[in-house]
């Protein structure tokens, strides 16, 4: 999710970011795709040949746990580099967001299961309904975000996935930290 949403503020957001040099959008998109989406998978590829989880799902509570905390510390990593190249302001605050939801889930994974995909969906809509405050042009936008989160629930839940409180209790999750992170500066 954080690959996709740097995608919308990059050149979709009708914010002056989408003015930023191609080598630019290369360069933030070369961090957030490494950081939050090829190392992720090759961690979860590695503990899942080592059978360390039981699948790449990590479907079992209990097996979420490590992972989590390691995909958190990528998302981190992430944020500090961003931070470290002065990238704009709205894409630091969204993979920050994105590590912090990633770091509580790992810690409410301790108890309870809570839908990771809820968390991520979540967390875009929380973008989306900041930038929407910003510039009301994204309304369509946000409203779209708000069908597929009914769209994904509907399907985690069916597949027995997910009890529904997990699954909203996740994209409460995503979406409150997002509309925090964001409004926090």
């Amino acid at each position: 999710m954080p690959v996709i949403g740097t995608l919308f503020i990059l050149f979709f957001s009708g914010m002056y970011i989408t003015m930023l040099p191609m080598q630019a959008k290369q360069v933030i998109l070369t961090v957030v795709g490494l950081c939050t989406l090829a190392l992720p998978v090759a961690l979860l590829l590695f503990y899942w040949m080592h059978h360390w989880i039981s699948d790449i799902y990590i479907s079992d509570r209990k097996e979420r746990i490590a992972p989590l905390i390691v995909i958190a510390l990528f998302y981190s990593i992430a944020y500090w580099v961003l931070h470290s190249m002065h990238t704009p302001y709205m894409i630091q605050k969204f993979v920050l967001a994105s590590a912090i939801a990633v770091f509580l889930t790992s810690i409410i994974s301790l108890q309870w299961k809570i839908s990771i995909h809820g968390v991520g969906i979540g967390g875009i809509t929380g973008m989306l309904a900041s930038l929407t405050l910003l510039s009301p042009s994204l309304l369509p936008m946000l409203l779209g975000s708000i069908i597929v989160v009914g769209i994904v629930g509907y399907a985690r839940i069916k597949l027995n996935a997910h009890t529904p409180a997990q699954y909203y209790a996740g994209t409460l999750l995503g979406l409150v930290i997002t509309l925090g992170t964001f409004f926090m500066y």
